[in-house]
Protein backbone atom coordinates (compact mmCIF):
# COMPACT_ATOMS: atom_id res chain seq x y z
CA UNK A 1 0.00 0.00 0.00
CA UNK A 2 2.40 1.81 1.03
CA UNK A 3 4.94 1.79 -2.25
CA UNK A 4 1.58 2.21 -4.80
CA UNK A 5 1.23 5.80 -2.82
CA UNK A 6 4.50 6.49 -3.30
CA UNK A 7 4.45 6.15 -6.93
CA UNK A 8 1.06 7.77 -7.21
CA UNK A 9 3.19 11.27 -5.19
CA UNK A 10 5.66 11.03 -7.81
CA UNK A 11 3.85 10.40 -10.73
CA UNK A 12 1.17 13.65 -9.28
CA UNK A 13 4.63 15.56 -8.74
CA UNK A 14 6.17 14.58 -12.19
CA UNK A 15 2.23 15.89 -14.24
CA UNK A 16 2.80 19.19 -11.80
CA UNK A 17 6.34 20.04 -13.39
CA UNK A 18 5.47 19.20 -16.58
CA UNK A 19 2.54 20.75 -16.85
CA UNK A 20 3.03 24.56 -14.63
CA UNK A 21 1.03 25.85 -12.17
CA UNK A 22 -2.55 27.17 -13.55
CA UNK A 23 -0.87 31.10 -13.09
CA UNK A 24 2.01 30.26 -15.77
CA UNK A 25 -0.53 28.33 -18.25
CA UNK A 26 -2.29 31.65 -18.03
CA UNK A 27 0.84 33.70 -18.98
CA UNK A 28 1.80 30.92 -21.93
CA UNK A 29 -1.31 31.64 -23.50
CA UNK A 30 -1.71 35.55 -23.37
CA UNK A 31 1.37 35.80 -26.07
CA UNK A 32 -0.53 33.64 -28.63
CA UNK A 33 -3.33 36.17 -28.47
CA UNK A 34 -1.16 38.69 -29.47
CA UNK A 35 0.18 37.13 -31.99
CA UNK A 36 -2.91 36.01 -33.55
CA UNK A 37 -3.92 39.49 -33.25
CA UNK A 38 -0.57 40.64 -34.83
CA UNK A 39 -1.07 38.23 -37.66
CA UNK A 40 -4.63 39.53 -38.46
CA UNK A 41 -3.75 43.00 -38.75
CA UNK A 42 -2.47 44.29 -42.53
CA UNK A 43 0.69 46.91 -42.10
CA UNK A 44 0.84 48.82 -45.26
CA UNK A 45 4.12 50.18 -46.74
CA UNK A 46 5.22 52.54 -49.43
CA UNK A 47 5.52 51.13 -52.50
CA UNK A 48 5.83 54.32 -55.10
CA UNK A 49 4.89 57.57 -56.25
CA UNK A 50 2.81 57.84 -59.75
CA UNK A 51 2.33 61.23 -61.60
CA UNK A 52 -0.80 61.54 -64.31
CA UNK A 53 -3.66 62.84 -65.67
CA UNK A 54 -6.93 61.50 -64.42
CA UNK A 55 -8.59 59.58 -67.52
CA UNK A 56 -11.98 58.14 -65.55
CA UNK A 57 -13.11 57.95 -61.73
CA UNK A 58 -14.75 55.09 -60.30
CA UNK A 59 -16.17 56.73 -57.33
CA UNK A 60 -18.58 54.04 -56.02
CA UNK A 61 -15.49 51.34 -56.65
CA UNK A 62 -12.93 54.04 -55.19
CA UNK A 63 -11.08 53.40 -58.25
CA UNK A 64 -8.97 56.01 -60.38
CA UNK A 65 -8.21 55.15 -64.23
CA UNK A 66 -4.85 57.52 -64.64
CA UNK A 67 -2.93 58.07 -68.01
CA UNK A 68 0.28 57.89 -67.18
CA UNK A 69 3.48 58.77 -69.90
CA UNK A 70 5.78 55.68 -69.80
CA UNK A 71 9.48 56.18 -71.41
CA UNK A 72 11.06 54.01 -73.83
CA UNK A 73 14.46 54.04 -74.75
CA UNK A 74 15.56 55.12 -78.29
CA UNK A 75 17.55 52.67 -79.78
CA UNK A 76 19.47 55.27 -82.25
CA UNK A 77 19.69 58.00 -79.30
CA UNK A 78 21.55 55.21 -77.57
CA UNK A 79 24.12 54.29 -80.19
CA UNK A 80 24.81 57.96 -80.60
CA UNK A 81 25.56 58.01 -77.23
CA UNK A 82 28.46 55.39 -77.50
CA UNK A 83 29.73 56.90 -80.48
CA UNK A 84 30.37 60.26 -78.86
CA UNK A 85 31.96 58.38 -75.90
CA UNK A 86 34.66 56.56 -77.62
CA UNK A 87 35.04 60.26 -79.91
CA UNK A 88 35.88 61.98 -76.12
CA UNK A 89 38.13 59.11 -75.14
CA UNK A 90 39.96 59.09 -78.97
CA UNK A 91 39.86 63.00 -79.30
CA UNK A 92 43.34 64.28 -80.31
CA UNK A 93 42.45 68.01 -79.44
CA UNK A 94 40.18 70.24 -77.39
CA UNK A 95 37.86 70.65 -80.93
CA UNK A 96 37.20 67.32 -81.04
CA UNK A 97 36.67 66.85 -77.73
CA UNK A 98 33.67 69.46 -77.64
CA UNK A 99 32.15 68.12 -80.75
CA UNK A 100 32.09 65.12 -78.60
CA UNK A 101 30.34 66.45 -75.76
CA UNK A 102 28.07 68.53 -78.02
CA UNK A 103 27.04 64.93 -79.89
CA UNK A 104 26.62 63.37 -76.14
CA UNK A 105 24.39 66.21 -75.22
CA UNK A 106 21.90 65.86 -78.26
CA UNK A 107 22.01 62.31 -77.75
CA UNK A 108 20.85 62.45 -74.22
CA UNK A 109 18.10 64.92 -74.91
CA UNK A 110 16.10 62.38 -76.95
CA UNK A 111 16.98 59.04 -75.12
CA UNK A 112 13.67 58.25 -74.15
CA UNK A 113 10.34 59.06 -75.71
CA UNK A 114 7.28 58.86 -73.84
CA UNK A 115 3.63 56.65 -75.00
CA UNK A 116 0.33 57.63 -73.01
CA UNK A 117 -0.78 54.45 -71.04
CA UNK A 118 -3.45 54.03 -69.13
CA UNK A 119 -3.77 52.42 -65.55
CA UNK A 120 -6.19 51.97 -63.20
CA UNK A 121 -5.91 51.75 -59.55
CA UNK A 122 -7.92 51.11 -56.29
CA UNK A 123 -7.93 53.14 -53.35
CA UNK A 124 -7.79 52.29 -49.64
CA UNK A 125 -10.61 52.67 -47.22
CA UNK A 126 -9.53 55.45 -45.77
CA UNK A 127 -7.72 57.27 -49.27
CA UNK A 128 -6.58 60.74 -48.06
CA UNK A 129 -7.31 63.21 -50.77
CA UNK A 130 -5.24 66.73 -50.93
CA UNK A 131 -4.99 69.41 -53.15
CA UNK A 132 -1.52 71.57 -53.66
CA UNK A 133 -3.43 75.00 -53.60
CA UNK A 134 -6.61 75.61 -51.95
CA UNK A 135 -9.25 76.46 -54.10
CA UNK A 136 -10.22 80.12 -55.31
CA UNK A 137 -13.05 81.71 -53.20
CA UNK A 138 -14.98 85.06 -54.67
CA UNK A 139 -16.43 87.55 -52.92
CA UNK A 140 -19.31 89.20 -53.39
CA UNK A 141 -18.32 91.33 -56.37
CA UNK A 142 -16.92 88.03 -57.99
CA UNK A 143 -13.55 88.42 -57.29
CA UNK A 144 -11.11 85.83 -56.17
CA UNK A 145 -10.77 86.35 -52.34
CA UNK A 146 -7.75 86.60 -50.52
CA UNK A 147 -7.73 84.08 -47.79
CA UNK A 148 -6.40 84.53 -43.66
CA UNK A 149 -4.08 82.47 -42.12
CA UNK A 150 -6.74 81.34 -40.10
CA UNK A 151 -8.65 80.38 -43.45
CA UNK A 152 -6.00 78.94 -44.91
CA UNK A 153 -5.37 76.93 -41.41
CA UNK A 154 -8.67 75.89 -41.44
CA UNK A 155 -8.44 75.09 -45.42
CA UNK A 156 -5.88 72.19 -44.30
CA UNK A 157 -7.71 70.75 -41.83
CA UNK A 158 -6.75 69.12 -38.51
CA UNK A 159 -3.34 67.29 -39.29
CA UNK A 160 -0.99 69.96 -40.22
CA UNK A 161 1.51 67.32 -41.11
CA UNK A 162 -0.30 66.17 -44.06
CA UNK A 163 0.86 68.15 -47.64
CA UNK A 164 -1.21 70.73 -48.79
CA UNK A 165 -4.82 71.35 -47.88
CA UNK A 166 -8.18 69.30 -47.70
CA UNK A 167 -10.06 67.46 -50.41
CA UNK A 168 -12.70 64.21 -50.62
CA UNK A 169 -12.57 61.71 -53.11
CA UNK A 170 -15.71 63.10 -55.08
CA UNK A 171 -13.73 66.53 -55.45
CA UNK A 172 -11.49 64.31 -58.29
CA UNK A 173 -12.49 65.29 -62.03
CA UNK A 174 -11.40 63.92 -64.90
CA UNK A 175 -8.17 65.92 -66.80
CA UNK A 176 -7.14 66.27 -63.63
CA UNK A 177 -3.21 66.32 -63.25
CA UNK A 178 -2.38 64.18 -59.95
CA UNK A 179 0.43 62.39 -57.52
CA UNK A 180 -0.86 59.01 -55.95
CA UNK A 181 1.18 57.60 -53.60
CA UNK A 182 0.99 53.51 -53.46
CA UNK A 183 1.01 51.73 -50.90
CA UNK A 184 1.16 47.87 -50.23
CA UNK A 185 0.85 44.69 -47.72
CA UNK A 186 4.37 45.20 -45.80
CA UNK A 187 6.50 41.69 -46.80
CA UNK A 188 3.78 40.84 -50.00
CA UNK A 189 6.58 39.81 -52.72
CA UNK A 190 5.92 39.48 -56.97
CA UNK A 191 3.50 36.44 -57.90
CA UNK A 192 5.26 33.67 -59.17
CA UNK A 193 3.25 31.68 -61.72
CA UNK A 194 1.19 28.94 -61.00
CA UNK A 195 2.28 25.24 -60.94
CA UNK A 196 1.15 24.36 -64.40
CA UNK A 197 -0.23 20.29 -64.55
CA UNK A 198 1.84 18.65 -66.97
CA UNK A 199 -0.49 16.22 -67.71
CA UNK A 200 -3.68 18.29 -68.09
CA UNK A 201 -1.61 20.96 -69.64
CA UNK A 202 -3.51 23.63 -67.29
CA UNK A 203 -3.04 24.87 -63.96
CA UNK A 204 -4.21 23.67 -60.91
CA UNK A 205 -7.35 25.35 -59.31
CA UNK A 206 -5.68 25.39 -56.22
CA UNK A 207 -2.82 26.83 -57.79
CA UNK A 208 -4.38 29.23 -59.31
CA UNK A 209 -6.74 30.49 -56.69
CA UNK A 210 -3.13 30.80 -54.72
CA UNK A 211 -1.59 32.83 -57.49
CA UNK A 212 -4.76 35.27 -57.86
CA UNK A 213 -4.63 35.76 -54.32
CA UNK A 214 -1.21 36.68 -53.92
CA UNK A 215 -1.62 38.94 -57.00
CA UNK A 216 -3.75 40.85 -54.78
CA UNK A 217 -1.98 41.33 -52.03
CA UNK A 218 1.06 42.17 -54.14
CA UNK A 219 -1.48 44.82 -56.21
CA UNK A 220 -0.33 48.29 -54.67
CA UNK A 221 -3.24 50.45 -53.47
CA UNK A 222 -3.92 54.34 -53.46
CA UNK A 223 -3.31 56.09 -49.97
CA UNK A 224 -3.27 59.32 -50.86
CA UNK A 225 -4.14 61.51 -53.87
CA UNK A 226 -2.79 64.93 -54.32
CA UNK A 227 -4.52 66.99 -57.01
CA UNK A 228 -1.50 69.27 -58.80
CA UNK A 229 -3.35 70.95 -61.27
CA UNK A 230 -7.18 71.67 -61.88
CA UNK A 231 -8.94 70.61 -65.42
CA UNK A 232 -8.84 73.08 -68.39
CA UNK A 233 -11.55 75.02 -68.24
CA UNK A 234 -13.08 73.59 -71.33
CA UNK A 235 -12.93 70.55 -69.79
CA UNK A 236 -15.09 71.48 -66.66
Amino acid sequence: MRQTLGWLTALAVAVLLGSGSPLNAQKAKKPDLDKDKDANSEKMIKAGVVVGKVAMIYEDKRKIRLSIAVPTINPGALQSIAQAQLQMRTAQNAQQLLLARVAMMRAQQTLYTYQSQEIELQAVDDVVVRTARPREQVDDKGKVKKLTREELKELKGPDPKLPGYKAEFGDLQTEMVVQVTLVRKKGASAPKPAVRNLKAGKPKDNDADAAADLLTDFQPQVSMVMIIAEPPPSSR
